[in-house]
């Protein structure tokens, strides 16, 4: 009879270093869990700041369209002319709700109201699944014009 020797691997504490492994892939994953959830966060603010600089910007260009051209008939069309080539709908996954136009005749403002609405990839974990940002610009005429009767 021939006896065969096989030497267990790892100096025979076969069970210890497998639990000695699971216990270092949990710990590595449970100080991960928050990065990760953290740069998730960090990336749907990131989004929402990108949309909020665009359409801050696109409002502001609306409304400076708008003002130049302030006793048009056609001064509406003019601002949603200009909003829509500064921030085309989907940018960056956001969706632009109708501008609100109001003129103060009286003091010689003109005010446009953007909002934009985007969906959280991240944030829906905490139960934020839309996200809504906002611009206002206002615009003074300097010289008041009274409009020409048509």
């Amino acid at each position: 009879m021939t006896l065969v020797y096989r030497p267990l691997p790892y100096g025979g504490q076969e069970g210890r270093r497998t639990t000695g492994r699971r216990f270092a892939l949990v710990l590595t994953l449970a100080l991960a869990a928050p990065a990760i959830l953290g740069a998730g966060c960090t990336f749907d603010a990131l989004r929402s700041y990108a949309v909020r600089a665009r359409l801050s910007q696109a409002v502001d260009s609306a409304a400076l369209a708008g003002g130049r051209v302030m006793f048009d008939t056609q001064r509406d069309g003019h601002i949603r002319s200009f909003f829509d080539k500064a921030f085309p709908n989907g940018f960056l996954g956001a969706h632009a709700a109708p501008l609100t136009i109001a003129e103060d005749a009286t003091a010689g403002t003109l005010t446009v109201s953007g909002r934009a609405s985007l969906n959280a990839m991240f944030l829906r974990l905490f139960g934020n699944a839309d996200m809504t940002v906002e611009a206002r610009s206002i615009v003074r005429r300097a010289v008041q014009h009274a409009r020409k009767a048509q």
